[in-house]
């Protein structure tokens, strides 16, 4: 079973995945890591996403998992509008539930944010150029080349337009907590 058959499994049923989510997988398939910082594409197999939802699995399928951080954090994309996470914005959900934050408008934008080459997106400050670019030096000659996807020098822009046109998750979080303690 390749890469991205594996995070379809893994996502919510009937869930529409970006197709160029399947073209950096089988990128992947051909190159292996590191393509970017410390951040990897992989598929939810340990049940992530429920488990950081206490279990809530109504909560959980709110969200698309196909990457992850080196101390656990998870990338997503947030199936605000249905299962078609074609436009859905991509997530980070911090491993200690700190930093959860919208990235991306959609899963393109988080590929230019995501060739940048930064080592922790959800940690590192985007307002500088990460501190190891080369880190994901082929892998933005191949967003160039195949997707025709350009990078910028830092994450601002990218972030602020997402966290200006997508709801808050760190709000929508904090009111499913409240929710589910009441």
């Amino acid at each position: 079973m390749t890469k991205f058959e594996r995070i379809i499994e893994n996502t919510p049923k009937g869930t529409i995945l970006p197709s160029n989510l399947q073209k950096v997988c089988d990128y992947l398939e051909n190159t292996g890591y590191p393509i970017s910082g410390c951040m990897k594409i992989r598929p939810d197999d340990f049940g992530g996403v429920r488990a950081w939802f206490g279990g809530d699995d109504g909560m959980a399928s709110n969200f698309a998992y196909f990457g992850s951080g080196p101390d656990g954090s998870m990338l997503a994309l947030w199936l605000l509008n249905g299962k078609d996470a074609t436009r859905a914005p991509v997530v980070h959900l911090g491993s200690e539930g700190i930093n959860n934050a919208v990235l991306a408008e959609d899963f393109d934008s988080f590929l230019r944010l995501f060739g940048i080459g930064y080592n922790e997106i959800g940690f590192d400050n985007l307002d500088e150029p990460p501190e190891e670019p080369e880190s994901a030096e082929e892998f933005r000659v191949w967003l160039v080349q195949e997707l025709a996807i350009t990078c910028p020098e830092t994450g601002t822009e990218i972030v602020r337009k997402a966290q200006a046109s997508c709801p808050n998750i760190q709000a929508a979080i904090d009111s499913w907590h409240k929710e589910r303690i009441t």
